[in-house]
């Protein structure tokens, strides 16, 4: 008789061995997210493309991986619908280069709106034109010195 109530008080003060699996995941689980807070708090990251930062990473504009696209690509030649113009000024990263000026070249007569025209922490500037003229327009975009090799066709009807 005394054998089973040592069984017994053995399982009654020493955990299961699935309960020691939960402890030991537990702490291997803490351990993780402390190596991984760890590391994101001494390491630079970038989420969502950001701008770059001028002491970190170099903001050297990169005229491949910038782009121009416009939406809606018609409206009335009403002069008042609007096509909006967004540039994205990237560096060779894909990050975008922030408080960069840029200029739009159109090939023929709208009334450009420069909504903003100094390029964001994302690298965005934007442009709002309007057209009285019915017409197709070739929008390009420059900036410190370098012309985009992309451009976006328009219409106002």
């Amino acid at each position: 008789m005394e054998i089973n109530n040592y069984k017994y008080s053995y399982i009654k003060y020493f955990p299961t061995q699935r309960h020691q699996l939960y402890i030991f995941g537990g702490v291997l689980l803490s351990c993780l997210v402390v190596v991984l807070a760890l590391t994101l708090s001494t390491v630079r990251t970038s989420w969502f493309g950001r701008a770059s930062s001028t002491t970190l990473i170099p903001t050297a504009i990169s005229r491949e991986n910038s782009y121009v696209f416009a939406s809606p690509i018609q409206a009335a030649a009403n002069g008042t619908s609007i096509i909006r113009i967004t540039v994205f000024i990237l560096n060779n990263q894909g990050l975008g280069v922030t408080s960069q000026k840029v200029e739009l070249q159109l090939s023929g007569q709208a009334d450009v709106a420069p909504t903003q025209p100094v390029t964001d922490a994302f690298g965005r500037a934007y442009f709002d034109l309007t057209s009285s003229n019915a017409g197709d327009y070739t929008v390009s975009a420059a900036t410190s010195g370098l012309t985009l090799p992309q451009t976006v066709s328009i219409s106002f009807r």
